[in-house]
């Protein structure tokens, strides 16, 4: 049985602070709102505090309160489908994350009625548990030990130090086929965190018994697991789908010690930085090499005195056309309120002069009835020379739920 409470809000949502909790009006507690004024993200709030209310900022994902979980998802959906946008929200991380192919999303992660740290939890549990059932990973491995039997090579200064009057036992170092190596490490890292994260009976449940397959393993740290070098061959790529939803939640789970010395959880993503790199993903897979991320685009001063260039265009995307011309692509998540930010116009126009090889550059939305006004066709009425065009477009991200369609859209908009 499921016991997770959800309460589900979206970006730049407002959680009203009042005594008592009422979720079903979006209302939280004084304690809650005391939890979740800690959580700070590379030195950014996730939420902001107002009149009595707390405002979700630009973070998407999950906080596991000690009661209930709250769930925050991109605001261009309707909280009346919730699942839907968690499942679309799922798939965007996949994408971003994992270079998962969007046609193998295993079923643990389509349209559950579970936060998103807890499906991703499951989803890893059913790829370790394949892992797992095919056998352990085993490695040699260097042991020194006092043992009875000469094995491998005898250590003397060693074993005159510990057996001088002990002539039954030799201190040996030798190769010990075994399963410690560093993949199962990581491996039961993630069950030990996961243990401590999740609210579901059924995941708990799983987690106990998949560690006991790890007994013999040595513990380690998050951060050892993240630090761990793991390289997949032939002989240990039957795990590399389990390693990627391990990664994917070592790396974006954060654990705050309130003042009560309680653990609150949260897996939180800046949903700028994941339509981003969604997009890039979806246009490498479209475009292979011919498509560069954040590529060095020029310099836009440099010192007359020596030279030194200050200031470096890094646009999102740079697609490489047939004809040897480059599109710049820079996509922006946040809706505006009327019109594209004077800073962004001002940034597409100095792309726009960057090179001569730039044939156009494209400002890139998700397609909202408040975007779709501003799609068109601009003219830079700064500078001389040929004439230079700003195309304001919109994806609707929505239809990554049918692959084939988000990618023929994706390639009209592009329409090298």
């Amino acid at each position: 049985m499921n016991t997770e409470q959800i309460l589900t809000i979206c970006e730049y949502d407002k959680l009203y602070v009042r005594q008592n909790r009422n979720l079903k009006k979006k209302i939280i507690s004084e304690k809650d709102a005391a939890y979740l004024q800690q959580i700070v993200i590379d030195n950014s709030p996730i939420f902001t505090f107002g009149n009595r209310c707390l405002v979700a900022q630009k973070w998407v994902g999950v906080v596991a309160l000690p009661d209930y979980t709250i769930e925050i998802l991109p605001k261009i959906f309707d909280e009346a489908s919730a699942e839907k946008s968690r499942d679309v929200l799922v798939r965007m991380l996949l994408v971003a994350h994992l270079s998962t192919n969007i046609r193998q999303i295993p079923a643990a992660l389509s349209m559950k009625k579970q936060s998103l740290m807890e499906m991703l939890i499951e989803t890893f549990l059913v790829e370790l548990q394949t892992y797992v059932d095919s056998g352990l990973q085993h490695d040699y491995k260097k042991v020194s030990q006092n043992i009875k039997k000469v094995k491998g090579k005898i250590l003397f200064n060693q074993h005159i130090n510990r057996n001088a009057w002990n002539p039954t036992h030799f201190f040996c170092r030798y190769s010990s086929y075994q399963e410690d190596t560093g993949l199962n490490q990581f491996f039961k890292a993630c069950l030990l965190c996961m243990g401590e994260t999740t609210n579901d009976i059924r995941n708990k449940k799983k987690i106990d018994e998949l560690l006991s397959a790890f007994y013999y393993v040595s513990s380690i740290t998050r951060e050892e697991a993240l630090n761990l070098n793991i390289e997949f061959t032939a002989i240990n790529i039957r795990a590399e789908e389990a390693f990627k939803y391990g990664s994917m939640f070592l790396e974006n789970i954060y654990a705050t010690l309130n003042a009560g010395a309680t653990k609150i959880y949260s897996m939180l993503f800046d949903m700028n930085l994941l339509y981003e790199t969604f997009i890039y993903r979806a246009a490498l897979t479209a475009y292979g090499n011919r498509v560069t991320y954040q590529r060095k685009a020029g310099y836009v001063v440099s010192r007359n005195s020596d030279d030194k260039k200050f200031i470096c265009m890094r646009p999102d995307l740079t697609v490489k056309t047939n004809d040897g011309t480059e599109i710049i692509i820079d996509t922006k998540w946040k809706i505006p309120n009327k019109f594209a930010k004077e800073s962004d116009i001002y940034q597409m126009n100095a792309y726009s002069t960057s090179s001569q090889r730039v044939s156009k550059v494209i400002l890139l939305y998700p397609h909202l009835d408040s975007t779709v006004k501003m799609v068109g066709k601009y003219t830079f009425l700064l500078g001389t020379g040929k004439t230079r065009v700003l195309e304001i477009k919109t994806i609707d991200v929505t239809k990554v739920l049918v692959w084939n369609d988000f990618m023929t859209d994706l390639r009209a908009v592009i329409n090298e």
